[in-house]
């Protein structure tokens, strides 16, 4: 990186700050794919040049970028698992300091959310903007968006609630997005730049971002070849795509039941150890094949009872409640946890009830000392029995 030092702090100090009514129309938020590297993206109101200040310690990186409505600035040669502060330039001013941290630490804490699209008579503010206020609180290292990020994505009035309502969490958490079948779109395509399916690594986990959307079945062969790939070398892995493969809401607009087996051994042979879905707007939690299927659509969405009877592989299921999951890293070892953060009535129409902070829904881990509910109860049984057996045999 170029670094202009103390020329660009004095360039900061001479530059006014943005004020209210100069502030971008999207972001800034941030994605990333590797260690080293974050792209900043913004959206303005109307064309203008674009730029970029970034600081670790005393050394501060300039970067600019042509007149245009959205700017996306590539920052290369970052240092892993490093703090760094940024500012954007805004038709001329610089905004407030935000900040991020770059991957490459061995523990650590992501979420994973999901459909936070609104329908009327609420908006995103009132719903996805209480869930995302609780994931901020979190100060995860990145944030996974499971698709479904709007209810329409050509309509830029329906980003504007999105970005609003997550403003401060995306502007300072790197965000990963899933493309649900609401995304479909040039927009989504402008906002993010992702490729239809892509991994990445952080620490010792290797993570799977997928696509379930019925536009992409003409390359479910090429999608396939690519998974198995990423799954043939060993390791721990995580797997995030749209549609769930398990779920009470017999919708199912993604893989067909021939496909969903297919990537389903791929899962159990390849070390996945959990996969995390939405589009059912709950919470539920599969078992299968020794791989952990979470669906978690809860993040903002008008929410869903269950359609039909669960199947046998379901351990657990939290309807008419946002949350989010927060997953807490130690090497390959995680553990994943539901927070619930507000109740809904059963019309969608309001919310009846807010949870205090910390309220957990459920919770599972691949670490030795984390026990799901059934394991912790055989447990105990046999500690029962045991102490029977000693008492009629002293």
């Amino acid at each position: 990186m170029k670094r202009f030092g103390i020329l660009i702090l004095l360039l900061l100090l001479l530059v006014p700050a943005v004020s209210a009514a100069e502030l971008p129309r999207w972001g800034p938020y941030i994605t990333s794919l590797d260690e080293e590297t974050v792209t900043i993206h913004y959206c303005l109101y109307e064309n203008a040049s674009g730029g970029v200040a970034i600081t670790s310690g005393e050394i501060t990186s300039l970067f600019s970028s042509d007149p245009a409505a959205y700017h996306h600035i590539c920052i290369q040669d970052l240092t892993p698992d490093t703090a760094y502060s940024y500012r954007i330039l805004v038709n001329g001013s610089w905004s407030e300091a935000y900040s991020f941290r770059t991957f490459g630490a061995e523990n650590y804490t992501f979420v994973v959310s999901g459909d936070t699209r609104s329908e009327p008579p609420f908006t995103q503010i009132e719903r996805h903007g209480v869930v995302a206020l609780a994931i901020e609180k979190e100060h995860p290292l990145f944030v996974v968006h499971l698709g479904d990020f709007s209810g329409e994505a050509n309509d830029p009035e329906e980003w504007d609630q999105f970005f609003s309502a997550g403003h401060d969490l995306y502007a300072n958490t790197i965000i990963i997005p899933v493309q649900g079948n609401h995304d479909h779109s040039s927009l989504y395509d402008e906002i993010f730049g992702m490729p239809d399916w892509y991994a990445f690594s952080t620490g010792s986990l290797r993570f799977l971002v997928l696509n379930t959307n019925g536009w992409t079945q003409t390359r479910f062969e090429d999608q396939t070849v690519w998974l198995s790939e990423e799954t043939a070398d060993t390791g721990a892995k995580i797997a995030f795509f749209h549609h769930p493969f398990y779920t009470t809401d017999q919708k199912r607009t993604g893989l067909t039941l021939a496909q969903i087996p297919i990537w389903q051994k791929i899962f159990e042979t390849g070390e996945v150890a959990a996969t995390y879905s939405a589009h059912m707007h709950a919470y539920e939690r599969y078992v299968s094949g020794g791989v952990t299927y979470v669906t978690n659509g809860a993040g903002g969405a008008p929410l869903y009872p269950p359609v039909t009877q669960p199947a046998e592989e379901q351990i657990a299921a939290i309807y008419h409640t946002l949350g989010f999951v927060r997953v807490d890293v130690s090497g390959s070892e995680f553990t994943s946890t539901f927070f619930k953060v507000a109740e809904a009535s059963e019309d969608n129409s309001a919310l009846t009830k807010i949870f205090p902070e910390g309220t957990i829904g459920d919770r599972f881990g691949t670490a030795a000392q984390v026990s799901s509910p059934i394991g912790l109860s055989a447990l105990l049984a046999l500690l029962c029995v045991s102490i029977f057996i000693i008492r009629r045999n002293p």
